[in-house]
């Protein structure tokens, strides 16, 4: 496992989001001993209207930054920047501004750090993560990209998104995915291409850990649980329809709401907790009889790969997911969930046979079993030995230069 090193994140989220892979693996390597700076996101797409909260809680963020070196220290070993930069994808006269005014502040945030010969490990594809990758790179840093998604169904501007990962994909020394198609997609640029699991802190989903607040315990039974963003991505319509077919079912939702809920929060049996911090989620987690992945199947959740599904099951609860791609193959492998189409009958009928299937020891341990491959500690420990034996290869290579050099 890689220690003492310097990591920069080129995230695609911020710090104080949903706890997801981004911060899961960045936690997990400065646990380790390195140094990690975590790069807000710096965006896919042009800005909208709605963005205007991000948009302002960025801006609060970068200015208490200025008080602290341009970054906030959130954990140990984990420094935040939250830098100001023009949307990905502009004009030529923003792209410029991005290069000559803005991005340099991350660069002169690097100089104070003394950062030195960084491992820079990227969650975008974006052009302007490829400036800021030229900007901090080093004749012996190494570049690893992270493929959670298929950006370009993200995107306004498909072509410039390909394109710039396009790039990216030929360059990279590392290159992890999530799916069997972001691989497929990758593998045709790059044969640096590696498939990872999702991943799970298993240390903080624990079987016997702290149960949730006694004054949040009042739901009627059974319960029907989700931990996660309620964002566009999730079937309000399916949900408030198994509200509405199952009165006496309670339907509990831990996480942040960025969306319009289509009125299911105006239901009796609906209640909405709120974001709660990660390590408590296995809390809540405890208390459901049912987990749910109830996310639309399109084109943007195509290569989505939930998370929630190994924390769920790491606490060795039934799960019931809408049959994305993603989650099909994962149960094709493990036969552990149910998955059901966005139709209320037969979600309805997947959820009911959840909650007739056995809790006994073997059945929790066995879906705990599953959960384990996607273990952060052991995932995160098996690429710092893939990392660091690069880098060994890589200096055996550059003898005749220093060991060391500063970023510029």
């Amino acid at each position: 496992m890689i220690s003492g090193r310097d990591i920069v994140f080129i995230s695609s989220i911020e710090w104080d989001f949903l706890w997801q892979v981004h911060q899961e693996i960045a936690y997990q390597f400065a646990a380790a001993g390195n140094r990690v700076i975590y790069i807000e996101n710096t965006g896919v797409r042009a800005l909208v209207l709605g963005d205007a909260a991000r948009v302002a809680s960025r801006l609060r963020r970068w200015i208490r930054a200025l008080f602290s070196r341009g970054l906030r220290e959130v954990s140990p070993n984990i420094f935040v920047v939250s830098p100001l930069v023009a949307p990905p994808f502009g004009s030529q006269l923003s792209r410029l501004v991005n290069q000559k005014i803005l991005l340099p502040a991350v660069g002169r945030t690097a100089r104070k750090m003394r950062l030195l010969n960084p491992l820079i490990w990227t969650y975008l594809p974006t052009d302007t993560a490829i400036d800021l990758i030229d900007l901090l790179r080093t004749s012996s840093t190494l570049v690893a990209y992270y493929c959670v998604a298929d950006f370009t169904r993200l995107t306004t501007q498909a072509d410039a998104m390909r394109h710039s990962e396009d790039r990216l994909l030929r360059t990279a020394d590392f290159v992890f995915v999530t799916c069997a198609a972001l691989f497929d997609r990758c593998q045709k640029l790059s044969q640096n291409v590696q498939l990872v699991p999702a991943v799970v802190n298993l240390d903080q989903f624990q079987l016997n850990g702290p149960r949730s607040s006694p004054g949040e315990l009042s739901w009627a039974r059974p319960t029907i649980g989700y931990v996660g963003g309620l964002h566009r991505f999730v079937d309000y319509a399916l949900l408030k329809k198994l509200a509405v077919a199952r009165p006496h079912w309670s339907f509990v939702f831990v996480g942040a709401r960025t969306a319009d809920l289509n009125g299911l929060d105006e239901l009796g049996n609906v209640h909405l907790v709120g974001q709660r911090p990660h390590a408590e989620l296995s809390g809540y987690i405890r208390e459901f009889d049912v987990c749910l992945v109830p996310y639309l199947n399109t084109e943007g959740t195509a290569t989505v790969v939930p998370m929630k599904i190994n924390e769920y099951l790491a606490m060795g609860k039934p799960v019931v997911s809408t049959d994305l791609p993603t989650v099909c193959d994962f149960n094709d492998r493990h036969q552990v969930l149910l998955t059901a189409p966005n139709n209320a009958e037969q979600f309805v009928n997947a959820i009911e046979k959840a909650l007739s299937l056995p809790c006994d020891a073997a059945t929790v341990r066995s879906r705990r079993e599953v959960a384990k491959l996607g273990d952060s500690k052991s995932l995160v420990f098996a690429i710092g030995q893939l990392i660091e034996n690069r880098m060994k290869e890589r200096s055996s290579k550059t003898l005749s230069e220093p060991k060391t050099a500063a970023v510029a």
